[in-house]
């Protein structure tokens, strides 16, 4: 068996440019990065472009939960389509790995050029995506009945009703006969259909672990004051609060000035694709003018309790 190579980074940056997209590359962490990418398409002023927050890899990363999670966590506050670039999975095809879309970047390329996607794979088998709407219209003015439909297509009456209800998934076989009777239109697009989950909040992330933590501190304060928390273990923010509209996103400084301002600035970058706010937090007062001095809105850790304004 002949093993695909596996995209880079910057192969998939070619692909946003061709298809005009506004696009950040986040390059914090150096290792166990779940983020690489976050794009949205740069003449969207309509708000119905999708925007993708992408993770470039191979089929070892597709199975550390995680990681997957860090990412799926940073799409359901953003809004944006959480996508694993993974050229082992076959073409025009996406994985469904727990709501995370998996796809090889040739059918990445198509998605980015507007064409539909509607192969979706599961651990149930390969299915296809129908247009539920189209259906329904088109059997209307065909004035078919569901029953006429599903004698036709060998199913059941209900089926037919299921099909017609929004995101609707038919066997191969099903779909082959849908196209044949109708044509190509009742395919529908597993991209320009697919909705993020509401931001839920998990146990674990309130856990504080200990007084002296900073993100615990954190964690107290805003769910406190009615936030929605979620942690993050592999990507440039620690820690994001969501209350009605307003996303807040925390990032703690690290081991050194340097090394900060790096995560700071990546973190950054991608508040800004997500319409958040950023706060960072020093563990000195001298560390505190530096990042300061270089436009951040910062806070000691002894100061967490101001952040009251902040967040109110």
């Amino acid at each position: 068996m002949v093993m695909k190579t596996m995209s880079t980074i910057n192969e998939i940056e070619r692909v946003l440019l061709r298809g005009y997209y506004d696009y950040s590359i986040i390059h914090y962490p150096e290792k166990n990065k779940s983020i690489d990418i976050i794009a949205r398409k740069k003449s969207d002023s309509t708000n119905n472009s999708r925007s993708f927050i992408l993770k470039v890899t191979s089929s070892k990363y597709v199975h550390n939960n995680k990681l997957v999670k860090d990412l799926k966590k940073m799409a359901t506050l953003s809004g944006a389509l959480p996508i694993l670039i993974d050229d082992q999975v076959d073409e025009e095809v996406i994985n469904d790995r727990d709501k995370v879309l998996v796809m090889s970047s040739t059918t990445f390329e198509k998605v980015v050029s507007g064409e539909k996607i509607f192969l979706l794979k599961t651990r149930g088998g390969i299915f296809v995506k129908i247009n539920s709407k189209e259906l329904r219209k088109i059997r209307e003015e065909k004035g078919m009945s569901l029953g006429e439909l599903a004698e036709k297509l060998g199913v059941s009456r209900i089926s037919i009703y299921d099909y017609e209800k929004e995101d609707s998934y038919v066997s191969i076989d099903v779909a082959e006969k849908l196209v044949d009777m109708f044509g190509e239109r009742i395919l529908g697009d597993i991209i320009s259909d697919f909705k993020t989950e509401d931001v839920k909040v998990d146990d674990k992330d309130l856990i504080v672990r200990n007084d002296k933590d900073v993100t615990s501190l954190l964690v107290k304060k805003l769910a406190g004051n009615g936030y929605k928390i979620v942690r993050f273990n592999f990507t440039t923010v620690d820690l994001a609060a969501s209350r009605d509209n307003r996303k807040m996103f925390f990032c703690i400084e690290t081991e050194n000035v340097s090394t900060s301002l790096k995560k700071f600035n990546e973190a950054s970058k991608l508040v800004s694709k997500v319409n958040g706010e950023l706060v960072v937090i020093a563990k000195t007062s001298k560390t505190l003018k530096a990042y300061e001095k270089e436009s951040f809105n910062a806070y000691t850790v002894e100061d967490i309790d101001k952040i009251e304004n902040e967040i109110n």
